[in-house]
């Protein structure tokens, strides 16, 4: 048994001697049937993460597995389960007045813990503050991956885009203090999702500082806090979020650095278990994910688009795009998958890798072509991202290829304007050769 198992088996016990067996003259269970419990629901409920932070569920499991029992008239001994302890203690009006009782307990929920003083001193505030959010009912329980993806969905829609130096200070300070406070589990991966995002942001602002005015002491220290508050954000945030360091790492013409990150980031997200707008093999996350915090679920599995606002500059080749789209008022999301092959080529072409360039170029055409929906939802800029990339690599009978099925797939990027553009420089190349 892991010290979680352990804990869950003292709480049983507490709960059946301050609670059910209140009344000396009707007890009828002992320990060794809750610890009887605990050694049947671990070998039998593969999927039940037994940490400490999901104590309440295994206790929760093993209470059930006990009403089953006392309804059954039958406790089968863990090693030879063809003996009945419940055969002479748990009969007749016995069993009767005991289903009873532990049904009542069942229907007031976990807080029927609070019955118990050793427990309830340590429940009654979480649960008084709503820091503790535990559903029993059954008709309404929902499966932790499915839980997962409601809240992964949510987290999307949390961000902010300051424009000033003074609001990421004010919004760090705000974090830290909220840092202070007691949360959920559900609250903290919140606030580390903002923080995340709110250092990716602080890191582009920090870079979008730099300028030919400053002197080559005063770039390099920028670059360098930058680079560290992007770091920083890659280690707390979730599985794609190393692209946006590849990301930096390329505008800095850092680009073997960049291939390192794309390489890292090309392994979290071919795994089996990774979560992209809700898509997810359930078996798969399950059993990889058996046993994992909530947070280090959401750094691992995690998969979201590159989101590229207005108020910050990224890496000149997507500059046209990023004006064309600043028109509509939004923000240019770009497919995670689709940005992982285009920065390989920008990367391979920069170094002078021309053999690595094509086949990124050509494993990008190919995730085009064949993709069902889920890896590339937005099909306007990737197919005009494939034609950047054509372009940078001197095809341009490609790229113009490219960008004409950019146009006509949905607009939702509503870079048009950009694809024109792009259309009418190339076309005036070719006419000038």
């Amino acid at each position: 048994m892991n010290h979680c198992q352990f804990l869950c088996y003292g709480l049983l016990k507490i709960f059946l001697k301050e609670i059910i067996n209140s009344n000396e003259n009707e007890s009828c269970l002992c320990s060794y049937f809750m610890k009887t419990l605990v050694f049947w629901v671990i070998q039998n409920d593969n999927h039940l993460a037994w940490v400490p932070e999901n104590l309440l569920m295994c206790f929760w499991t093993c209470f059930k597995l006990l009403i089953s029992w006392v309804n059954r008239g039958e406790c089968p001994n863990f090693f030879i389960p063809q003996n009945n302890m419940f055969r002479v203690k748990v009969v007749g009006q016995t069993q009767v007045a005991l289903y009873d009782q532990l049904f009542d307990l069942y229907c007031k929920g976990i807080s029927c813990l609070l019955l118990s003083p050793t427990i309830g001193q340590y429940l009654y505030m979480p649960i008084i503050d709503r820091t503790l959010t535990f559903r029993t009912d059954e008709g309404s329980i929902i499966h932790s991956c499915r839980l997962d993806m409601c809240l992964f969905i949510e987290l999307e829609l949390v961000g902010i885009t300051p424009k000033t130096f003074k609001e990421f200070i004010e919004l760090f300070i705000s974090i830290e203090q909220i840092q202070t406070y007691r949360l959920s589990s559900f609250q903290k991966v919140t606030v580390q999702n903002f923080l995340c995002k709110l250092l990716k942001n602080f890191s582009w602002f920090l870079s979008g500082q730099i300028t030919e005015e400053l002197s080559n002491k005063k770039r390099a220290y920028i670059c360098d806090k930058s680079l560290q508050m992007m770091k920083l954000a890659t280690k707390i945030g979730c599985a794609s979020d190393v692209l946006d360091l590849a990301m930096l790492y390329f505008k800095n013409c850092q680009y073997e650095l960049s291939l390192r990150c794309l390489q890292r980031a090309q392994d979290k997200m071919s795994k089996p278990f990774v979560v992209y707008y809700g898509q997810v093999n359930e078996e798969m996350y399950r059993r990889a994910m058996a046993g994992v915090s909530l947070s280090d679920r959401m750094r691992k599995c995690l998969i979201y688009d590159i989101k590229l606002y207005d108020k910050y500059v990224y890496i000149d080749e997507l500059v046209p795009e990023q004006e064309a789209k600043k028109a509509d008022g939004g923000i240019l999301r770009i497919p995670p998958f689709v940005m992982l092959h285009m920065l390989f080529v920008l990367n391979h072409r920069r170094l002078g890798d021309t053999v690595r360039s094509q086949q990124s170029l050509q494993d990008l055409h190919t995730l085009l072509l064949y993709d069902d929906g889920t890896r590339v939802p937005f099909r306007d800029i990737s197919w005009q991202i494939l034609g950047i990339c054509q372009q940078t690599c001197g095809d341009y009978q490609g790229a113009l290829n490219s960008f004409q099925c950019s146009l006509q797939q949905s607009p939702f990027s509503a870079i048009q304007r950009a694809t024109m553009f792009r259309i009418q420089r190339i076309n005036d190349f070719l006419m000038q050769r």
